[in-house]
């Protein structure tokens, strides 16, 4: 689980700090990727806006700090290092359970609220349902994709005979078992289906249809249901007055040319709104997942 692969991910090599981060009255957005300098080219003009906009609260700059694995984020969450953490809702429930960070509201990245996973494997394969991936592998982006990784896995292991496993060097795969690998990326995942290196792999539905289009020798094994994309979460214990302005400029953005301007420069992020109670209440549904996630393995 999540535990054992900390040797992957160190907390020390998980964090960047930018050089302003010395500024006391700041505050400071966070994120978790395995490309911390691309990601913080699109994080830190939303930082400066916020920033801007926070001028009559004290803050005087705006941060972005990233963070290589949900341990990371929580660490960071818990010493007040970022305020206000924005990322898929796998690792915000994860980071939330670690952390006691709070979720505050729903971000529209590329337009869209809500995303679905997709299975995918090779239209010459045997493979028609999840249930003939047994004693296969299976390619996953990251171990903290919500879409690449948590959402299909949780579907694999509803399925009571086949058993979930992360031992690539462990001898061939049993007929029960289902031994998955981490691709580094979509693109990555989608290719090591075509070229026969996996029996299937896992992407969100957007890039499949975006990167497989051009692929004909792939299929759709298994859709799922959709779920929320992003969310945005605060630390526990952030200022309520602070909060409030946040939220409350994060929600107005859509109405002034400024605000347009960053959201689209913010990965065109369409609006951020409130988290819908059914929506709220279909990631609560998961909640017992993300905390076997988080549990280590038993040898």
């Amino acid at each position: 689980m999540i535990n054992q692969r900390r040797n992957r991910f160190s907390l020390v090599a998980g964090i960047l700090l930018f050089p302003w981060l010395a500024y006391a009255e700041s505050l400071t957005l966070g994120f978790i990727s395995s490309s911390p300098m691309e990601e913080s080219r699109r994080f830190s003009p939303l930082a400066s806006y916020l920033a801007r906009q926070l001028q009559s609260e004290g803050i005087g700059k705006g941060n972005v700090v990233a963070a290589n694995s949900i341990e990371a984020m929580s660490s960071l969450l818990r010493t007040s290092h970022v305020d206000i953490y924005i990322d898929g809702f796998f690792p915000a429930m994860a980071v939330s359970r670690l952390s006691g960070s709070k979720l505050l509201l729903r971000r529209w990245k590329n337009g869209g609220s809500d995303y679905k996973s997709v299975i995918l494997t090779r239209k010459d394969s045997r493979i028609a349902i999840l249930e003939h991936l047994g004693g296969k592998v299976i390619a996953f982006d990251e171990p903290f994709s919500s879409f690449g990784y948590f959402v299909p896995r949780v579907e694999l292991l509803k399925i009571a005979f086949l058993v979930l496993s992360d031992r690539p060097g462990a001898g061939p795969v049993k007929g029960d078992e289902v031994r998955y690998v981490f691709s580094r990326g979509d693109t990555n995942t989608i290719y090591m289906v075509a070229n026969g290196k996996v029996a299937a792999g896992a992407v969100d539905d957007q890039k499949y249809h975006a990167l497989a289009k051009n692929l004909d020798g792939l299929k759709i094994l298994h859709e799922t249901a959709s779920f929320l994309r992003q969310i945005v979460s605060h630390r526990a214990d952030f200022p309520v007055k602070l909060l409030t302005k946040v939220n409350n400029v994060l929600l107005n953005m859509p109405r002034t040319a400024e605000g347009r301007k960053v959201l689209r420069e913010f990965d065109n992020t369409a609006k951020f709104d409130e988290i819908p109670a059914p929506v709220h209440d279909l990631m609560m549904g998961l909640k017992k997942y993300v905390e076997a996630e988080l549990k280590p393995q038993s040898s």
